[in-house]
């Protein structure tokens, strides 16, 4: 067997689709189909059930999978670290937000300005998969990452917000119990979210099931929304502060965090951006910094 057919085997085996996976590969279907048959037969087993056009792996595949894909992973880990130590021009970092998303454009503005010679680049994502993490140097997200060999630190802690468009009929309230709100409708971000399971929590705490009016993934549209409809939704206080319009306290929100694989290879310019990180979070007036625009 060759190693290209093993990426293309876990290629398959993350999209459980096999055109989805061709197009990632930027290879023809059929070439894709012939590499994975011609390892199955290597193998003398099957690793995909197929179900109408979709594949999923099975128990051979699921436990082949699991092994080589950390094999895989580790080869691109050392190839990074080699590059590294052979290339100054070697100074990219990823960084993942499944929270805070927000701030995406903010952070990437206030690192490039601190650290030009560090390529920054971020991919934003509200239901982000094992591979998405994988592929990133970071993540930042509202609950710690559940990996064993996972680090992470805390970033900001903050609270609920219960936001609203300006003309909403509340937006006079100084205090608003969620209790009284179950007759509104909300709007909420996509499933896995996790402002979306902060409101369908708390609102079913205080005894109601929230009216979802509105959902969507795309920011724009959602503050755009916000912001012209009668909708209410959850935002965290410090995080949201660029595009939040009004909000009321209503209880505390899980803490964001940064986290990062403690056995993979960090880059210098990975450490760059984690000290970074920590000094520019740990700052005093973070909420009014991230609210207030950057000065060029």
């Amino acid at each position: 067997m060759q190693l290209i057919q093993l990426h293309y085997f876990c290629t398959v085996a993350r999209f459980g689709n096999m055109r989805r996976a061709a197009d990632e590969l930027w290879i023809s279907q059929p070439a894709l189909s012939k590499s994975i048959s011609s390892l199955e037969e290597e193998l003398g087993v099957r690793l995909f059930d197929r179900v109408g056009r979709s594949i999923c792996l099975n128990e051979a595949g699921a436990l082949y999978y699991e092994q080589i894909s950390q094999i895989i992973e580790a080869i691109n880990d050392v190839t990074k670290q080699v590059r590294d130590v052979y290339s100054s021009s070697s100074n990219k970092v990823v960084l993942l937000l499944s929270a805070a998303n927000f701030i995406a454009d903010w952070i990437w503005q206030m690192f490039h300005r601190a650290h030009p010679e560090v390529d920054l680049q971020i991919n934003s994502c509200y239901a982000c998969t094992d591979y998405d993490i994988m592929q990133a140097d970071f993540h930042i997200s509202a609950t710690p990452n559940a990996s064993e060999s996972g680090e992470r630190i805390k970033l900001v802690e903050e609270k609920l917000m219960l936001a609203m468009g300006q003309n909403h009929p509340l937006v006079g309230e100084e205090y608003i119990r969620l209790a009284d709100v179950a007759q509104y409708p909300f709007q909420c971000l996509p499933p896995n979210e996790n402002l979306r399971a902060n409101l369908f929590e708390s609102c079913s705490r205080a005894g109601f099931q929230p009216q979802v009016g509105f959902c969507t993934e795309d920011s724009l549209t959602f503050f755009n929304i916000l912001a012209s409809n009668s909708f209410l939704t959850f935002l965290p206080e410090i995080t949201a502060q660029p595009a939040l319009t009004k909000g009321i306290v209503l209880k505390p929100i899980k803490n964001t965090y940064i986290s990062w694989d403690k056995n993979r290879y960090m880059s210098e310019s990975a450490k760059t951006f984690l000290a970074y990180c920590r000094e520019l979070f740990a700052r005093e007036d973070i909420k009014e910094l991230i609210s207030r625009p950057i000065a060029q």
